[in-house]
């Protein structure tokens, strides 16, 4: 059974009228949800969307595709709505059909580049290289550079002007960080008789020894409000993302969970990890989850939390807490692995 089978949206087939919010310039629109298990329905019935009112849409499908007829099935959808005049329509995909919407949109020639955006919340195989067919992609690509991270150079050249070019040189500048870190790692330790946990120990000091990156928490990038608690300082522009985090060697949580979770999932240690967003005592937070023989281990670079158990609490909507339990090792084991490590260097 596909583990992620009880995370993904299902029975969603709505069309409804939204009003104007009181004293608001905001105009009303129609919302239109729907999920895959849904296309059928829709097209037999022949649902028809009012077009007095903006359509603001959403698809969801982050299922696995299971043969020709489910290939079939997404090409007469989206034929159905190809000529509809959207506001804005998002997809919420998965690597599994993600490719497959970028290709039959290209091929019925969709009409509404401009609005149509492009998600893939699930990676059912975060390790693998994959091609997402990017070049064919109709809309705006809304992927971090954590995701970007494993397209060719090629890949990431064709897909200019539908990711946002910013993100795009960051993830070029992130590949030589990665190769630099790689690099140094494997001239100064045996990589090869290393485990897992023993490869996430390595990033995580790296990151934050003294010797090493020694990336320090940003204390500008955050505030402390009205409810005694931690938030992102909304009045200064900090760019809380991993290049930056690396380059000025400050960030706040979500810099350091995003620059940190880049250092484990690529091409090299290819580590099942992932950036949870949430709570922690001080405030909201986000710190990376890992994933080993099929247990989530929480660890934060920000608060110095390896293995260890927390007490974070993760938002509702995080996939990765809801599909592993999450388990901690015990403070000996940790310094055991610590210790592993320090035997390998050369």
């Amino acid at each position: 059974m596909d583990k992620f089978d009880s995370v993904i949206k299902k029975n969603i087939l709505k069309i409804n009228n939204v009003p104007p919010m009181p004293r608001s310039n905001q105009s009303g629109y129609i919302d239109f949800q729907i999920s895959f298990d849904m296309f059928g329905k829709f097209l037999r019935e022949r649902r028809l969307i009012p077009c007095n009112m903006p359509i603001c849409c959403k698809v969801y499908d982050e299922t696995i595709i299971k043969n020709d007829e489910d290939i079939k099935l997404r090409y007469e959808f989206l034929k159905r709505i190809c000529n509809i005049k959207f506001a804005n329509i998002e997809f919420i995909l998965s690597d599994c059909t993600m490719p497959v919407y970028n290709e039959i949109m290209d091929n019925i020639n969709w009409r509404q580049d401009d609005v149509t955006f492009l998600k893939m919340p699930i990676d059912r195989e975060p390790t693998n290289v994959k091609d997402l067919k990017l070049n064919h992609a109709r809309g705006k690509i809304l992927l971090p550079e954590e995701k970007l991270l494993w397209l060719s150079d090629y890949e990431l050249i064709r897909s200019k002007g539908k990711i946002d070019r910013k993100v795009i040189e960051d993830t070029d500048k992130l590949k030589y960080v990665v190769r630099d870190f790689i690099d140094k790692m494997d001239r100064q330790y045996d990589l090869s008789k290393m485990s897992t946990y023993d490869k996430v120990c390595l990033t995580y000091h790296y990151i934050t020894d003294r010797d090493k990156l020694n990336i320090a928490f940003a204390s500008e990038g955050a505030i402390v409000g009205v409810d005694g608690l931690q938030h992102v300082n909304r009045n200064i522009d900090w760019q809380s993302k991993p290049y930056e985090t690396y380059v000025r060697r400050r960030g706040i949580c979500e810099g350091q969970a995003r620059l940190f979770r880049i250092l484990l999932n690529n091409w090299d240690f290819e580590i099942d990890s992932t950036t949870i967003n949430g709570r922690c005592p001080l405030g909201p937070h986000t710190w990376v989850g890992v994933v080993i023989h099929d247990k989530l281990y929480y660890c934060c670079t920000a608060q110095k939390k390896l293995f260890s158990k927390t007490d974070f609490v993760s938002n509702l909507d995080e996939i990765y807490p809801q599909i592993y339990p999450i388990s901690s090792l015990s403070d000996e084991s940790i310094k055991n692995i610590e210790r592993h490590v320090r035997s390998l260097k050369r």
